[in-house]
């Protein structure tokens, strides 16, 4: 984790199809990064997340840096292990 963010919380889950984890951004608390598996054609399993806020939007700079750390944070290792 860097600096500004802290472990998440789950706060809701329903096996094998959604979970909620809290905010990973102390400046952002009321955030909540949402995910939806849905199993896929080929017998695998396609995960979508969505970053929600009940405050306001952050501008376009945030929000592609709230992004891009989720990509990190949650594709980055598996990228590598198929050396990408």
């Amino acid at each position: 984790m860097l600096a500004d963010e802290v472990d998440p919380r789950v706060l809701a889950a329903e096996k094998p199809s959604q979970a909620v984890w809290s905010s990973l951004w102390p400046s952002r608390p009321r955030d909540q990064i949402h995910f939806a598996l849905t199993a896929s054609r080929d017998g695998g399993t396609l995960l979508r997340f969505t970053l929600l806020t009940p405050d306001e939007a952050p501008d376009q700079s945030k929000t592609g840096h709230l992004r891009r750390r989720l990509n990190q944070l949650l594709f980055a290792d598996l990228r590598f292990s198929y050396g990408s």
